[in-house]
């Protein structure tokens, strides 16, 4: 009875301070998400993750919302934002197909999906969520509904690709090369997922795509540093992006934040360490503050990053042991706090923003962490 109870409360309803003890309201204690919740979630549970007038919605603020939601023990929301996707990203059946990356408004003025292609960091993220949210819920249909998603994205976006082997795409179209291969985005292979993934999927190719990762940023970060894209052409191997070079910015900042998330017992972590070092030299030898981007082929930088770049470094720098550049980051996001809001980071407040800084902040005041085995530790549990 009292677990219905916890799963029943829904925003803004009152709980009798004699039960708070036991239902573990971990979000009542966490002001950046409240904040997001309140301010980038609808009350349908669709994420706002644009602010032009296309209003767009995405299957990545689909994801890393639920998986929030799931941090903070925030069941009603998890299931709002669950079902949102559900009907309107995945037509209604969200076990028979992945989720259409982009919701908003069309250019006749109708409202729906805008591009129906997936995004394989978002069905990767909302695929393990739903698997961790059945173990730590003990609910069967999460844990169901993931096992679905993660059979589709192993049918429909792992191509074995000669020389190179099992690796996972961007989406199931669009990222082709004209001369054979594909682009790849390295932000796209969080360690820790795959890791659960083979677990739950040990016929899988979740460890050989651990693997061919490695392989992809070893190749690709020769000065330590990681592009947001990388092409691979077979009989060529790794080459420059066609259309974003060798520069790292909004994409590549996620390798830098999954890595320090990484558990330490993980047999890759020391191995990744080697490979994407650049950050943990260039600050604060060379500069105080992430730059906005990174040629990842000379080191050269550029640009001046929003706060979240130093939220998303938190976990790296820490793991890294460098605790001046940590220091240094932590100082910049109180300095960069919304003065209205005390928690949202930024002047204006952008989706992206919030996102980067919930994972880093997140972890760092260990609401959350992962085991060698990737799976999720909850402060509330």
């Amino acid at each position: 009875m009292l677990g219905q109870i916890c799963h029943m409360v829904r925003r803004g309803a009152l709980i009798l301070m004699a039960m708070m003890p036991l239902c573990v309201q971990a979000s009542d204690d966490w002001p950046l998400w409240q904040a997001f919740n309140r301010d980038f979630i609808q009350a349908d549970g669709r994420v706002l993750a644009d602010e032009s007038e296309q209003r767009y919605s995405t299957s990545e603020g689909q994801a890393y919302a639920l998986f929030f939601a799931l941090v903070a023990n925030d069941r009603a929301v998890f299931d709002q934002l669950l079902l949102w996707t559900h009907k309107n990203l995945a037509g209604g059946d969200l076990g028979a197909r992945l989720p259409a990356w982009q919701w908003g408004k069309r250019a006749d003025g109708s409202w729906g999906v805008v591009d129906q292609n997936s995004a394989s960091d978002a069905d990767t993220w909302l695929a393990y969520t739903l698997l961790e949210a059945g173990r730590l819920w003990h609910e069967p249909r999460y844990a169901a509904q993931g096992n679905l998603m993660l059979a589709n994205i192993r049918i429909h976006l792992i191509r074995d690709l000669p020389g190179m082997g099992a690796m996972l795409l961007p989406a199931g179209t669009g990222f082709d090369l004209d001369q054979g291969g594909s682009r790849l985005n390295p932000s796209y292979f969080p360690v820790q997922l795959l890791r659960a993934f083979s677990n739950s999927d040990p016929s899988g190719p979740w460890a050989a795509v651990i693997d061919n990762n490695l392989k992809l940023l070893k190749a690709a970060s020769t000065k330590g540093f990681v592009p947001d894209w990388v092409a691979y052409v077979p009989g060529r191997g790794y080459q420059l992006d066609p259309k974003s070079g060798a520069i790292g910015a909004h994409d590549a900042i996620r390798v830098y934040l999954w890595w320090g998330m990484l558990s330490r017992q993980d047999p890759m972590s020391p191995r990744l360490k080697k490979v994407i070092y650049g950050m943990n030299q260039l600050i604060p030898k060379h500069e105080v503050s992430p730059p906005l981007a990174v040629d990842a082929q000379t080191g050269a930088t550029s640009g001046v990053s929003p706060a979240s770049f130093s939220a998303a470094l938190l976990p790296y720098f820490a793991r890294m042991g460098n605790s001046s550049a940590q220091r240094l980051q932590s100082d910049r996001l109180i300095a960069r706090r919304d003065a209205a809001t005390g928690a949202l980071i930024g002047e204006a407040p952008h989706y992206y923003d919030q996102v980067l800084t919930l994972f880093g902040q997140g972890w760092m005041e260990r609401r959350f962490s992962f085991s060698s085995q990737g799976q999720l530790v909850v402060q509330w549990k």
